[in-house]
């Protein structure tokens, strides 16, 4: 149960202080994160729509026709493509509706941290909630427990899931903000790589879990390991952005995001 609270709090740890610390650095307001936590909950429940709808046709159909190891690569295309389509593509139409929304970095790198704390607030919940449900000793209190103890046996399990969103946190942040400058700057260049930036982790995470990789019972440090470096990728994305735009500078001339 420990284990649990600690998992739970570590993520919650991520959430809050990715907020505090950026606002504290680029002095953005508390409505960009905000902006956007809203987009991301605006884009996830239709991906998870589509996901449901078809995953498992085309998943059946690319491994009855492809060999395995283009099967799990093009599984991870599809996932990925999916997620970005969604997730940043709600991004996308926002900053070509609000252009303003990319007027300068630290504000497009709050809207991307927004999402990610948000969703790290989420999950982080979700542990929290079981260790209620085993102290109020509920029906479904042993469940949880059996649940959690191949989990026990992975080496510092409770820093898994805050490592884990950290990891998610850095992605989110540098494919929105490229996306919403790349539009506000009329950089296309900068708008399709945060397309694939996005799409890359999420292929990443897609392969494992069909690979089966990260479907196992016992959850493991080499999944964060196959996916962390796209978060190393994404941390001098960041860096480059806020130092060239920090000031802002000249947006496209569409209607601008009521202040």
């Amino acid at each position: 149960m420990i284990t649990l609270l600690i998992n739970g709090l570590g993520m919650l740890a991520v959430s809050i202080g990715s907020v505090v610390i950026w606002r504290s650095v680029s002095r953005a307001g508390i409505r960009s994160f905000g902006v956007g936590a809203l987009l991301w909950a605006v884009a996830v429940p239709p991906k998870l729509a589509v996901f449901w709808l078809t995953s498992a046709h085309v998943l059946g159909y690319l491994k009855e026709y492809l060999p395995y190891p283009f099967f799990i690569a093009a599984a991870g295309c599809f996932v990925g493509s999916v997620g970005s389509a969604f997730e940043v593509g709600i991004i996308w139409i926002a900053a070509r509706r609000w252009p303003d929304l990319g007027r300068d970095a630290g504000r497009a790198i709050a809207i991307g941290l927004g999402a990610g704390a948000f969703e790290a607030l989420l999950l982080g919940l979700v542990p929290l909630l079981g260790v209620l449900a085993i102290v109020a000793s509920t029906e479904d209190a042993e469940e949880i427990r059996r649940a959690l103890q191949p989990a026990t046996t992975t080496p510092l399990f409770c820093l898994l899931g805050p490592a884990e969103r950290l990891i998610a946190l850095v992605v989110h942040a540098a494919s929105r903000t490229l996306v919403l400058l790349g539009v506000a700057k009329d950089k296309p260049l900068m708008t399709c790589s945060g397309f694939l930036l996005f799409a890359a982790i999420e292929g990443s995470g897609g392969a494992l879990l069909v690979s089966g990789v990260a479907g196992r019972h016992t959850p493991s440090w080499w999944n964060e390991l196959a996916i962390l470096p796209i978060a190393l990728i994404s941390i001098p994305i960041l860096r480059w952005c806020y130092r060239r735009w920090r000031n802002g500078g000249e947006v496209a001339s569409l209607p601008m995001c009521p202040q």
